[in-house]
Parts: C-alpha cells; sequence; structure tokens
C-alpha cells in the first residue's frame, strides 16, 4: 500500500485509481446458491463515471453513458436499449461552473424536453 504525507506531516493511505467496479449478487436458495451480476460501473481517469449498467437477472436493464468537458462538468447523458441502441439523449450547458441548462432528446434527435436552472447567490 502506499501512502502520502498530509498537512500535517502524518501518512495518509493513497487510494488506487479505479477503472471499474462490477457487483455481483448472490442468492441461496437451499443448497443451491444463484450467482448474478448486478451492475457495471466504469470510470475515466479523473474519477468521472463514464458508463452505467443495471442487471436483472443478467440481463441488461439500463445502460446510460456520460461525457464530461474539461472542467469535469457532464455534458452529455445517453440512454441506451439491452441491445446498445440510444434511445435518449440529454446535454448540459454551464455557465461559471453552475448547470444552467438540460435538454433531452429522443432517438429521433428531436428534443421532447429542456429544463432551465435559476440560481440565488450572495
Amino acid at each position: 500500500m502506499m501512502s502520502a504525507n498530509t498537512a500535517a506531516g502524518q501518512l495518509k493511505p493513497v487510494q488506487p485509481k479505479v477503472k471499474s467496479i462490477t457487483v455481483y449478487d448472490e442468492k441461496f436458495d437451499k443448497l443451491v446458491a444463484k450467482k448474478s451480476k448486478e451492475s457495471e460501473t466504469v470510470y475515466d481517469t479523473h474519477g468521472n463515471i463514464i458508463e452505467e449498467i443495471e442487471y436483472i437477472n443478467n440481463k441488461v436493464d439500463k445502460h446510460f453513458q456520460y461525457q464530461y468537458d474539461a472542467s469535469d462538468n457532464k455534458i452529455k447523458e445517453f440512454e441506451l436499449d439491452s441491445s446498445g441502441k440510444i434511445t435518449k439523449t440529454s446535454e448540459y450547458k454551464y455557465d461559471k461552473g453552475l448547470r444552467i441548462e438540460k435538454t433531452i432528446a429522443g432517438a429521433d434527435g428531436k428534443v421532447r424536453t429542456k429544463k432551465t436552472y435559476v440560481y440565488t447567490t450572495f
């Protein structure tokens, strides 16, 4: 295990960068164990989630992919069906680090919903 010094000079363990996580669910019924994949999450080198897949009975139930800008703001979100085809695309816009707009388009690319975020600041 690697360590790094804190501001107080104490050693603190360095967490490994995670590339992906796969979660398995194991159920026990009498003498039979059934193991199934529950979810997969994939990260980029900045720690942002770039893909999430949820399973039911080892089959894809929900599937999302994400894109980020240079400031690690999520700018696109794709919802995919079980075959990997995009069914919905969400796009996000930011101003001074605050999300100001979200548009959701269907598989045909036509905008279905637009949300606007208005902030009150000090």
